[in-house]
């Protein structure tokens, strides 16, 4: 079953198409993070990652936590930590009880990037929730998590 939804013009919208659309809205939004180091410029997900480990600083972070933290696959999680540590911006430190498993933290590189990535992170939220109610928000949430929760009852 389609369902279609009609604006005040009566063209045709559909949900994924205009979530689409948003995305590819805060994506032409957000600064890119361009540095010093041209040639290794630093993407919108590694800032997301950033700010995650920086929130996490006191807790053992592991690669499964990002998986589960952005819902990225394994193979996706691994490329993109790798081209961080490539990059400088984080480490992978070895725990003792398992030398095959690597929490990861910040470098001192990344933890220079934090307030930056913050402060542009934030800037896009307010952009997001800009003339919306609290009732507004609240419904958005609760609706967003259904269909996540339909999309992965699909997915397993």
């Amino acid at each position: 079953m389609r369902i279609i939804f009609f604006d005040e013009g009566s063209n045709e919208k559909e949900i994924g198409m205009e979530i689409r659309k948003l995305v590819n809205f805060i994506h032409r939004n957000v600064d890119s993070f361009k540095k010093e180091d041209e040639k290794y410029p630093i993407t919108k997900m590694h800032g997301m990652i950033i700010g995650f480990l920086n929130n996490a600083k006191d807790e053992d972070v592991f690669q499964k936590d990002i998986e589960k933290k952005f819902s990225m696959r394994r193979s996706t999680t691994s490329k993109m930590l790798k081209s961080m540590e490539d990059k400088g911006l984080i480490e992978r430190i070895s725990i003792e009880k398992d030398a095959r498993v690597k929490k990861l933290q910040l470098s001192e590189k990344g933890q220079s990037l934090v307030e930056e990535v913050t402060k542009e992170y934030q800037r896009i939220e307010n952009l997001l929730i800009e003339g919306l109610t609290e009732e507004e928000l609240d419904q958005f949430f609760k609706t967003i998590h259904k269909m996540q929760q339909n999309m992965l009852k699909d997915i397993e």
